[in-house]
């Protein structure tokens, strides 16, 4: 699977590349505006500066330097960027996932499964007038923004990026943290046991290992507050660090202020890339009106749609059953034709690839799984299979959507609504990794109440 090599840096990105002294620099960059290529090429500049520094005998040892990403699939692809930045033996470099990091580094008692932990849960939730999902969305909120000595902070907290439904009023606040987080912090302990959570604290309370002199944060936005408190707790006390983000595509309930972390952020170090470089104007022009009525915040990059150069198609809704939209995927791959090394993504919101594996297999159409996968896929196959999620971060020249039925993306039809601002914010992440052609399937008849949301005027349908 090819990787989409960097271009010549442009002179917006250049600021953020040669400001590579040591402090906290954040960089936040609208979909399709190279911000980790950005981040990556500010990798190289801090380390070269630290290899100075070590040269000069103000640091012993190796540049210990690590890049954090949120999901195996971008760690692979990142891996494959970075390795072609930093090739000297006097650098330590660990890319990694927060998991695999923290995991690698903390002596943990047992992770619990993802379906002990929801089955606690929605056990915890059925005496509370909220829905299982947003309870578990919201316990995740809570125990990813504060400490566990400082969990009844969240009974007068401001909830930042939550959404303005359902609402949660100070009562309702209460009766979630002593019916629900206690009790759940409790169980943990009796079952001997941690969550993904409790990985993060451990790691904020108590250094391990030797500290980095350089670190990148890639889609910060989906880090938690004790996720960073964490990376913040392993730096030494002079470092490099930079967080690249676009709040605009988060897709995790993870929202916190920077202050609250030790942080302070402002225009002296931090820049907005807001010129999207990926999409054709096309693409652009569908994916940013997604984002009207979600929650924004000042992180947030709003892109610039009169930046985008290439022409394209209009993306196309494909209305059929799931067997008349895999006729259509197939006959665009054939299209494609052998020699042609163009990139393709099929996406779907939960992964359920069974039918789509069938029938690329029937026809003869070589395809590699990024979902999960910590490596990224060499060889000339360049039909990627991956759930929406895995794509973040990554880019490819055709991406195709399919089954977008209200099974795998309902939401409440409330603007405001907190699971609708997510699912709202993962399509248009989707939809804006695509370079020259977007395709979305579905069934009219199932079809996810998403698609009301697209304004009309910015995609074509296609009915098979």
């Amino acid at each position: 699977m090819k990787v989409l090599r960097p271009a010549q840096p442009t002179s917006e990105q250049l600021t953020v590349i040669n400001n590579h002294k040591p402090g906290v620099f954040v960089v936040r960059g609208a979909a399709g505006s190279g911000k980790t290529t950005t981040g990556l090429l500010r990798l190289r500049f801090a380390v070269r500066y630290w290899q100075r520094r070590r040269r000069d005998g103000f640091i012993d040892g190796p540049v210990r330097v690590l890049v954090l990403t949120y999901n195996k699939t971008l760690r692979g692809y990142i891996e494959e960027l970075a390795q072609e930045q930093l090739k000297d033996n006097d650098v330590e470099l660990t890319i990694s996932t927060f998991a695999k990091w923290a995991t690698d580094r903390v002596a943990y008692e047992r992770i619990l499964q993802e379906y002990e932990r929801s089955r606690k849960l929605d056990a915890l939730a059925v005496p509370l007038p909220l829905s299982a999902d947003f309870v578990r969305s919201e316990v995740d909120y809570v125990l990813g923004r504060f400490t566990p000595e400082r969990l009844g902070e969240y009974i007068e907290c401001e909830r930042q990026g939550r959404g303005r439904s359902p609402r949660m009023p100070t009562p309702l606040r209460c009766r979630l943290l002593k019916e629900m987080i206690y009790p759940f912090q409790e169980w943990k302990k009796q079952q001997q046991a941690w969550d993904w959570s409790d990985l993060a604290n451990a790691m904020a309370a108590k250094r391990t290992g030797d500290p980095y002199h350089v670190v990148v944060v890639d889609e910060a936005q989906d880090f938690s507050a004790n996720q960073v408190r964490a990376v913040l707790n392993h730096l030494t006390d002079e470092h490099t660090l930079t967080f690249v983000l676009d709040a605009a595509q988060r897709i995790y309930p993870q929202r916190f202020t920077w202050s609250e972390v030790g942080l302070s952020v402002g225009s002296h170090n931090s820049k907005l890339l807001s010129k999207n470089f990926r999409n054709t104007r096309q693409i652009a022009a569908f994916a940013a009106p997604l984002l009207i009525d979600v929650e924004t915040t000042d992180d947030a990059a709003i892109p610039d749609l009169t930046s985008c150069i290439e022409e394209g198609d209009k993306p196309l809704l494909v209305e059929g059953t799931f067997t008349q939209q895999m006729d259509h995927v197939v006959k665009f791959l054939n299209g494609l034709g052998p020699d042609n090394d163009e990139s393709v993504a099929i996406l779907h919101a939960k992964g359920w690839f069974g039918e789509v594996k069938n029938r690329l297999n029937d026809a003869g159409l070589a395809y590699v799984e990024l979902t999960r996968n910590a490596e990224w896929p060499t060889g000339p196959v360049n039909v990627a299979l991956s759930t929406m999620h895995s794509a973040k971060g990554l880019e490819f020249d055709h991406v195709i959507i399919v089954g977008l039925n209200s099974e795998v993306m309902p939401h409440a039809a409330e603007p405001g609504d907190s699971e609708r601002d997510a699912h709202l914010r993962l399509l248009a992440m989707s939809a804006g990794r695509a370079r020259k052609t977007l395709t979305i399937t579905y069934k009219p008849s199932e079809a996810s109440d998403l698609i009301a949301c697209m304004a009309p005027d910015t995609y074509e349908v296609k009915a098979v």
